[in-house]
């Protein structure tokens, strides 16, 4: 049996075929500009006019879409508001 794709993994590959410019927050308030160009579980590479950054999971806070779309609605998958998606 296949496992799902979790919403960390949906998310971010979104952002990466819209080629969309995001901001990170990292856990110490420092904001990062950019575009992710790949992730993996433990890093995230964002491109940005200064160069490439490999970006460790554990330091981000935040990804924010800087154009405001809402993935969750338009990437077709489902997420819930109610309750935990627990299998």
């Amino acid at each position: 049996m296949a496992a799902l794709p979790d919403v960390q993994e949906i998310f971010l590959r979104v952002l990466i075929d819209d080629k969309a410019a995001v901001n990170v927050f990292l856990v110490n308030g420092i904001r990062l500009s950019g575009q992710l160009a790949a992730f993996d579980r433990f890093a995230v590479v964002l491109e940005s006019a200064s160069g490439s950054q490999l970006v460790f999971k554990h330091a981000i806070s935040t990804v924010l879409p800087v154009n405001g779309r809402d993935l969750a609605r338009g990437s077709g998958a489902a997420v819930s508001r109610d309750k935990p998606n627990n299998l």
